[in-house]
């Protein structure tokens, strides 16, 4: 069986950069997959664009940190700060559900908001991550399983890499070594909490990819990266997660550190080279609503 690839593109819907990023690596034809943050400023653009598409899957990026909610505010007792804004990353988010009883109750609305969003917009989810992988944390989880059932979707990405990852190191430009390997370091800490993760994905019948790349290098994916990830792939269902997008105004007002890195992600994806790669190797470039029965 040959390994069967789907190349995901997060934060669809943030910025018209990011959807214009995300459109010309789907028309370049490698890029197959995309997941929509129901709170980006730039949500109803990348439904137009994405409605609809032929040969593409859309699933729903849920956010529960760093945005506006989809929820009223005034209904998410906790979770939202004074500023209107969720928890600024994950480990503020689990000090909120740690000491906030009403936040999980807080988190299910929101979350809810936003997979209510996607579908009256027209969307028919393919599957379901996180921003932040923050659906790692059980109580976040265990919502988004909810949704599932209650939407019939039937793939939830697992965020934990594979073994093995280490050995990207050596594809890295020098500058991004340290960076790497303290994002290596992080996705093993992170990695205590696959056990109860798996448990409950069988538990619920939830299908997940065998192997999810692109957490350690996220930032620095290059196509030296992408031809060892061809070499790794095991047979069956594989996804690499992407940023690909177009720096502007919009972007810049998030502050992130996935600036640069998205417009080389993007130049990447939509290369002759990198198509030629997954060919030479017998890739197959899928997308999660084109996957019936296969599980890791």
């Amino acid at each position: 069986m040959c390994p069967s690839l789907i190349i995901n593109a997060d934060d669809l819907g943030l910025t018209r950069g990011i959807n214009l990023a995300i459109l010309q690596c789907a028309d370049a034809g490698v890029l197959r997959s995309a997941t929509l943050m129901a709170s980006g400023d730039a949500f109803e653009e990348a439904v137009k664009i994405f409605r609809g598409r032929d040969g593409f899957g859309t699933g729903i990026h849920f956010v529960l940190t760093g945005l506006k909610p989809v929820a009223p505010p005034e209904s998410l007792q906790g979770l939202v700060g004074p500023n209107g804004l969720l928890p600024s990353g994950p480990i503020g988010l689990l000090k909120k559900i740690g000491t906030s009883k009403p936040v999980t109750h807080a988190i299910r609305r929101e979350l809810f908001a936003q997979a209510e969003k996607v579908f009256d917009s027209g969307i028919t989810p393919t599957h379901f991550d996180s921003h932040k992988h923050v659906h790692i944390i059980p109580a976040v989880f265990e919502v988004l399983i909810e949704i599932a059932h209650r939407f019939s979707v039937k793939w939830i990405r697992e965020p934990f890499e594979p073994d093995g990852s280490l050995g990207f190191l050596p594809d890295l430009q020098r500058v991004h070594k340290a960076k790497f390997l303290k994002q290596f370091a992080m996705s093993r800490v992170s990695a205590v909490w696959r056990p109860v993760f798996r448990s409950l994905a069988r538990r619920a019948q939830i299908r997940t990819p065998g192997g999810v790349y692109g957490i350690s290098f996220t930032g620095f994916t290059n196509e030296a990266v992408v031809k060892r990830l061809c070499g790794m792939l095991k047979p069956g269902l594989n996804e690499l997660m992407t940023h690909p997008g177009i720096v502007d105004a919009e972007l810049l007002k998030f502050k992130g550190r996935l600036l640069d890195s998205r417009v080389k992600e993007k130049e990447l994806l939509v290369s002759a080279g990198i198509k030629e790669l997954f060919e030479k190797n017998h890739i197959v470039l899928r997308h999660f609503g084109e996957v019936d029965s296969e599980r890791s």
